[in-house]
C-alpha cells in the first residue's frame, strides 16, 4: 500500500503522544497496544531475502539500525518514545522517499488501533491537530458509538484475518468534512490505516466463528455487542506502529452528498438547490468563484419565465415575469441555448463576447470575467442550466468542466425533479380550483393555473378570474338505465325486512319463554302488523316506520332485557349479530340487488372506456360520464377544445356512428350478462341528438361543465327530462329493454341517423326495422320525436 503513496517529506520532529480530542471516543474500549519497532524489522527481513544488489544492502542497513544491538525490537513500555527520536527520522525517511510535495501529503503514525498519534506530516496536522498541538481531531458531529464501532471493526478485521481467514467487508474508514482555515472552503478526506507494521499476538483460547456475530454469507459483523462479548478485545494484544492515511475524496464525497440529497428530498425547492449548489462549489474547489443552477419549465410545451426557478440563476435573478424586458432576455436566453445545447467555458468576458452573447452583458457589468455555462438536458429538450462564474480572467476553463462533469447526470435528476414538482402544482391548483380532468380540455385549465400562479395573493371566490369556456362545440348524449331499479330496490328493502321482521317474531317467542313480560306480547303484536303491511309492496313510509320500530321500541328493550341472564343474553346476542352484520342473513336481497347494479354499471363503464380511449385518438373530445341506477355520458366536441389540429365535420359523423354502435354493443353484453346475475335487471339505451353547436363554460361551484347562454338551456332541459318520456297516446315509455331510442326535433337529424342504422343493420349488429315515434310534450319542451331501432342480441 506504501509503494502506491505519493512521497513525503520529514514528519515533525517533536515528538510525543497525542490523545483524541476529549469526548470523542468510548473510554472504555480497552485496546492492549504499543508502539514497538518488531513489525517493522521482520517487514525488512522478508524484503531483504526478497532483494538483491542495492536494495538488499539498504534493507540490512536497516536492519544493523533497529535490531537489537540498540535494542528498539522490545515494546515500549513508556508510552513517549522520545528516546527513540534518531530511529523515527530514520524510520520516516525509509517509509516516505525525500522527494515530496509538502502540501499534499498527509500521514501520521499512530499507536496501533488506537486514536493517538506519535509523529506527522505537516499537512496532516494542519487538518486534523488542533492549533495548540495537544489532541487528534476526530470527525465533528460523529458520535461516539460510531467511533466505538469504527475501532472495533479495524481491529476485528485484522483478528479475523490472521487467525480465521476470514477478511471483512466493513468499510472502517472515517470521512472528515474539513473547512480550510484559510479558504473557507468545504473539503473532505478519507483516513485509512495501513496495518502492515502492526502485529497481533492472541493472549486467550479463540472461540468458534460459529459462536460470534460474523454473517460468513456477507463478512459482516452483524450485531457489535454479541461479537466483544464472545470474542473480547481483551483476548489480544497489539504491537507495531499505524500508518494513517489521509486521501482528498471531496469530488466522491461531493457527488455522494448530491445523491443524498435528491434521496432525502421529495421534490426539489429551494432549499435542496441551495444544497445542490454548495456541493457543486465543492466540488469545483474554489471559493471565490458563485454558482447558478436554474431549473427550466414548460406549460403546453413552451418554456414559460417562472422566477421560483430563475431567481436560482447567475444570469437569470433578476428576470421577472412581469417585465417585458425579462421576458425578451429569458426568450433571447432559450433561443441561444436551443441553437448552443453544449457546455460552454468563457475564459474570458470581454466586448466580443458581449457581441455574440448579449445576455452576459448584466453580468460582465457586475464584474464577472470568466464564465462556464452547462445546458443540461434529456430526451425531451433543455431541463436547465448550470452556472459558475469568476471574477478572475482565466479562472474557469476545460480543467473545471471536467471537474463537474460527473455531477451532470444527478443534476439532470434534480431539475426532472423541479419540472415535476412545477406540473404538480400546476395539477394541484386545477384539482382545487376545478375538477379532475381529461387530457383534451387540461391545457386550458393549465392556461387559467398559471394565470393564478403569476397573481396568488388575489383572494376570494373569484379569485380565478379567467373563464374556462368552449364555444362551437357539439355536444352528444347518452344514457343507459337499468330499469325498474327503483321498483326491484324496494323489493329487495321488503324481503329483507320480512325476514328480519320473520326472525324478530322468532327472537320473541324464545324470550317469552324465559320472561314474563307483557311488553313482549306488544312487540309481537307490532311485529305480525308490520308484516302483513309489507306484504305486496313497501311505501316509502313503510320503511321509515319499520326503521322508527326497530330503533325506539325493539332495541332498547332487548338492550335492556340482555343483562337478565344467560340464557336470554345468549338469545339476544343471536339477533344482533344477525342485525350487525350487513353482509348477511338480513341484507341478503339487498346485497343481492348492489351486486347486480354493480356488476352492470362496471360492464358498461369499461366497455365506454375502451371504446372512448379509442375515439379520443381520432380525435381529442371532452368526455365526462356519470354513474346513477346506470350511466350518463356526455360528450363535446369542436374546434376550440383542440385549437392545435383541424377540425372538421367528419370526425362528428365519424363519433355519432361510434355512438350508436357503443350503445348496441353494451346491450348486447348486458343481455347476455343477465342469466349470471343474482338479479335478472336490464338495461335501456336512449341517444339524444343535437345538430347544432353550443358553448359551456365550467361552473366552480358545481366543478363541471354547463351549457352557456339562454339559448342552449334548451338542450340541458331536453337531458334532464327525457328518461321517462312516453310515447304520445300510448303510455309506452319510449325506452325499452333490448332497444336503442334517438330523441331528436329537426327531420334533418333523423336522417342522417338512419343512414347509421341501416349501415349498423347491414353489420348485423342492429336488427331489420325503424320505429319513428311521437313523444308526448314535456314541460318546457315540445315537438320531440324518436327513432327507436332493436338491437340483435344475439349477434357476436
Amino acid at each position: 500500500m506504501l509503494e502506491e503513496l505519493a512521497p513525503a517529506t520529514r514528519l515533525l520532529r517533536k515528538v510525543k503522544i497525542l490523545a483524541a480530542n476529549p469526548g470523542s471516543i468510548d473510554d472504555r474500549l480497552s485496546v492492549n497496544s504499543k508502539i514497538s519497532f518488531q513489525p517493522f524489522i521482520n517487514y525488512l527481513k522478508d524484503k531483504s531475502k526478497a532483494s538483491s544488489g542495492t536494495r538488499s544492502r539498504f534493507y540490512k542497513y536497516l536492519l544493523e539500525k533497529f535490531e537489537p544491538g540498540s535494542d528498539p525490537s522490545q515494546p515500549l513500555i513508556d508510552p513517549s518514545p522520545d528516546s527513540k527520536e534518531d530511529l523515527l527520522e530514520l524510520l520516516n525517511t525509509t517509509l516516505f522517499p525525500l522527494i515530496s510535495e509538502q502540501e499534499k501529503n498527509a500521514f501520521a503514525l499512530a499507536v496501533p488501533y488506537q486514536f493517538a498519534l506519535f509523529d506527522y506530516t505537516p499537512s496532516f496536522g494542519k487538518l486534523f491537530v488542533d492549533p495548540e498541538k495537544e489532541h487528534f481531531l476526530l470527525p465533528e458531529g460523529v458520535s461516539m458509538e460510531h467511533m466505538r464501532h469504527v475501532q472495533c471493526s479495524l481491529v476485528y478485521e485484522h483478528v479475523l484475518d490472521k487467525f480465521y481467514g476470514i477478511k471483512l467487508n466493513d468499510n472502517a474508514g472515517l470521512i472528515y468534512p474539513v473547512v480550510d482555515r484559510e479558504s473557507g472552503m468545504r473539503r473532505y478526506y478519507r483516513l485509512r490505516i495501513d496495518r502492515r507494521f502492526i502485529d497481533i499476538h492472541l493472549e486467550g483460547q479463540l472461540p468458534l466463528i460459529q459462536d460470534c456475530a460474523v454473517c460468513l454469507n456477507t463478512f459482516r459483523i452483524l450485531d457489535l455487542e454479541r461479537q466483544l462479548r464472545t470474542m473480547p478485545l481483551s483476548l489480544f494484544s497489539m504491537e507495531g506502529f499505524a500508518v494513517w492515511i489521509a486521501e482528498d475524496v471531496t469530488a466522491e464525497e461531493s457527488l455522494d452528498a448530491i445523491k443524498k440529497a435528491l434521496l432525502r428530498h421529495g421534490g426539489c425547492d429551494a432549499g435542496i438547490i441551495d444544497e445542490l449548489k454548495m456541493n457543486i462549489q465543492a466540488l469545483v474547489g474554489m471559493n471565490n468563484v458563485e454558482v447558478g443552477l436554474t431549473p427550466f419549465v414548460k406549460l403546453n410545451n413552451r418554456f414559460i419565465l417562472d422566477e421560483t426557478c430563475t431567481r436560482h440563476g447567475l444570469i437569470g435573478n433578476r428576470w421577472r415575469a412581469s417585465d417585458e424586458n425579462s421576458e425578451r432576455a429569458y426568450r433571447a436566453c432559450m433561443d441561444f441555448l436551443t441553437e448552443h445545447p453544449e457546455p460552454i467555458p468563457v475564459c474570458m468576458v470581454d466586448e466580443q463576447v458581449l457581441d455574440n452573447a448579449p445576455m452576459l452583458r448584466e453580468m460582465w457589468t457586475d464584474g464577472v470575467r470568466s464564465y462556464i455555462v452547462c445546458p443540461i438536458q434529456n430526451d425531451d429538450g433543455l431541463l436547465g442550466i448550470l452556472e459558475i462564474a469568476s471574477s478572475v480572467p482565466n479562472q474557469l476553463n476545460q480543467d473545471i468542466m471536467r471537474r463537474i462533469e460527473p455531477a451532470m447526470p444527478l443534476l439532470s435528476v434534480a431539475l426532472l425533479k423541479n419540472r415535476d414538482a412545477f406540473n404538480a402544482r400546476v395539477e394541484k391548483l386545477i384539482k382545487e380550483k376545478f375538477t379532475a380532468l381529461q387530457p383534451s380540455v387540461e391545457w386550458k385549465f393549465a392556461e387559467v393555473a398559471w394565470e393564478y400562479m403569476q397573481n396568488p395573493d388575489t383572494e376570494g371566490p373569484d379569485c380565478v378570474s379567467g373563464n374556462v369556456a368552449f364555444d362551437d362545440v357539439y355536444p352528444l348524449y347518452g344514457a343507459i338505465d337499468i330499469r325498474n331499479s327503483s321498483v326491484e330496490r324496494s323489493q329487495a328493502i321488503r324481503k329483507d325486512l320480512e325476514v328480519q321482521l320473520d326472525f324478530i317474531d322468532l327472537t320473541l317467542d324464545h324470550l317469552q319463554t324465559q320472561l314474563q313480560l307483557p311488553l313482549l306480547e306488544s312487540l309481537k303484536f307490532k311485529t305480525h302488523n308490520l308484516l302483513q303491511v309489507i306484504s305486496k309492496e313497501l311505501l316509502a313510509d313503510d320503511e321509515v316506520r319499520i326503521h322508527d320500530f326497530f330503533e325506539k321500541e325493539l332495541h332498547p328493550v332487548l338492550r335492556h332485557l340482555q343483562k337478565s341472564n344467560e340464557d336470554v343474553q345468549t338469545v339476544i346476542e343471536g339477533y344482533n349479530q344477525l342485525a350487525d352484520d350487513t353482509a348477511g342473513y338480513f341484507y341478503r336481497f339487498r346485497n343481492e340487488y348492489e351486486q347486480t347494479m354493480t356488476t352492470i354499471n362496471n360492464v358498461v363503464l369499461h366497455h365506454f372506456e375502451q371504446a372512448e380511449e379509442t375515439m379520443q385518438r381520432s380525435y381529442p373530445h371532452y368526455y365526462e360520464k356519470f354513474k346513477t341506477d346506470g350511466v350518463e355520458y356526455t360528450i363535446y366536441i369542436g374546434q376550440s377544445i383542440t385549437p392545435d389540429r383541424q377540425f372538421d365535420l367528419l370526425y362528428l359523423k365519424n363519433i355519432r356512428l361510434w355512438q350508436i354502435r357503443s350503445m348496441a354493443e353494451i346491450a348486447g353484453i348486458t343481455h347476455k350478462l343477465t342469466p349470471s346475475l343474482p338479479v335478472a335487471l336490464q338495461t335501456t339505451q336512449l341517444i339524444l341528438i343535437h345538430s347544432h353547436p353550443i358553448s359551456i363554460s365550467f361552473r366552480r361551484d358545481e366543478r363541471r361543465f354547463d351549457v352557456e347562454g339562454s339559448r342552449n338551456i334548451r338542450y340541458e332541459v331536453m337531458k334532464k327530462r327525457l328518461d321517462k318520456v312516453r310515447i304520445q297516446g300510448t303510455g309506452e315509455r319510449l325506452t325499452q329493454p333490448g332497444k336503442i331510442a334517438m330523441v331528436y326535433s329537426n327531420p334533418k337529424e333523423a336522417e342522417e341517423y338512419q343512414e347509421y342504422i341501416l349501415f349498423l343493420q347491414s353489420k348485423r349488429l342492429l336488427s331489420p326495422g325503424v320505429e319513428c315515434l311521437e313523444l308526448e310534450e314535456l314541460q318546457g319542451v315540445s315537438g320531440l320525436k324518436a327513432l327507436r331501432v332493436s338491437v340483435n342480441l344475439e349477434a357476436p
